[in-house]
């Protein structure tokens, strides 16, 4: 026995011998899980770095062009140079395929997007891409192929199948989103003796909006996707107030072939009013010089929003939270202004008045000097997420 135990000593099958033949293969076995975990770590790096270096150049080109609205103008350079780098980082050894085409995708969007935000292409492009919704479809089954078959080309078909679909959608957008007309309807109403304050909520959802005045109680011209119902429409009289609510049945474009939906609502001239409204994803005009407006309280989404203030009455209270919109505030200059604004990624341009930081510390208050002798005044709330803001005298 024990000269048995010699030999296989001898032979490499002592526990020396044993652990001398593991050593010998495991740098081969584990050199893949480190190169994997090096190639991780490599790609995180290189995201994470141009990412940074994308996001000090835009804060520092806004620093040195204050005013000019560039931040809410060129953000999406950063998604850009995501995507350049989740792209870059598919060369990365070993070479992944998939990991170039999902930067391809995310560069994509963030393309698009940067048309959206110089005013090249209208927000309303992602509206007609849910139309393109059996594209998803397709990419998903491509993903479950790939899971199934273990295959990374079944899985790179997925991105790639939606990359080209949004730039044939982006290129010729006029052909596949093909118009297929709209939809009129009306709504008014003479004005009513004895009328002095009315309630109006406008909730337009997707579209554009304009708001100005009328010698009518209310004058409404509602143009509607084709084929799509009318508006629902409420009225209430009650003493000397009204109340009117105006929203669509239809919120939202999910076919192709449906032009934008345009409300133009003019409102009594000689009412004092209460104003909610709600806007999507819009371009909304709202046109408050010749009406008498006590409050507003205006909800945007995604577009292009332009406010002009008149000063018909003594005092009016305005909330507006712009969320990702380019927003414009038109302002008397006879009317004394005290704002109050939250921003968020947005840059704030003053032009024509005169506002002046007021309260302790670097507060986000403004005055304008005469706001408490002014006999007319605006109370300004106003709410900006990814923004241009403009607030301009006239």
């Amino acid at each position: 026995m024990a000269k048995r135990s010699q030999t296989l000593k001898e032979e490499g099958f002592g526990p020396k011998g044993i652990d001398k033949i593991s050593r010998s293969f495991m740098p081969e076995e584990s050199a893949y899980p480190m190169r994997e975990k090096r190639a991780r770590g490599a790609r995180g790096g290189l995201a994470i770095g141009l990412i940074f270096i994308s996001l000090g150049i835009v804060f520092l080109i806004d620093r040195f062009f204050i005013g000019h609205g560039l931040l809410g103008k060129i953000w999406p350079s950063v998604i850009i140079t995501w995507g350049i780098a989740v792209f870059l980082s598919g060369f990365l050894p070993p070479f992944n395929l998939l990991r170039l085409l999902e930067g391809g995708l995310i560069g994509t969007v963030g393309a698009i997007l940067l048309f959206n935000t110089l005013g090249k292409a209208p927000f309303s492009f992602w509206l007609d891409a849910l139309a393109l919704w059996p594209v998803f479809l397709i990419a998903f089954g491509f993903i479950i192929l790939g899971t199934v078959n273990h295959s990374m080309l079944f899985r790179s078909f997925a991105p790639l199948t939606i990359i080209i679909a949004l730039i044939l959608a982006f290129a010729y957008h006029d052909v596949i989103f093909k118009d297929n007309g709209v939809t009129n309807f009306s709504f008014s109403r003479g004005m009513i003796k004895g009328i002095k304050k009315g309630t109006a909520k406008i909730d337009l959802g997707v579209g554009r909006l304009y708001l100005g005045a009328t010698g009518k109680l209310y004058k409404i011209n509602a143009k509607e996707f084709a084929g799509k119902a009318t508006p629902a429409f409420h009225f209430n009289k009650k003493g000397s107030s009204v109340s009117l609510k105006i929203k669509p049945q239809n919120s939202t474009r999910v076919v192709a072939g449906q032009r934008e939906r345009e409300w133009s609502v003019f409102l009594s001239r000689d009412t004092e009013w209460d104003l909610n409204i709600k806007s999507g994803v819009s371009r909304s005009d709202i046109d408050l010089s010749r009406l008498k407006v006590s409050s507003l309280n205006l909800e945007g989404g995604v577009g292009n929003i332009a406010v002009r203030f008149g000063d018909k009455n003594k005092k009016t209270k305005a909330k507006i939270n712009a969320g990702v919109s380019q927003l414009k505030l038109l302002i008397p200059k006879s009317t004394g202004v005290r704002l109050k604004i939250n921003r968020g990624l947005s840059t704030s341009d003053f032009r024509n008045i005169s506002l002046r930081r007021v309260g302790e510390g670097n507060t986000n208050s403004f005055e304008t000097p005469d706001f408490d002798q002014a006999a007319k005044k605006l109370d300004l709330d106003i709410d900006v997420g990814i923004s241009n803001f403009l607030i301009e005298g006239y």
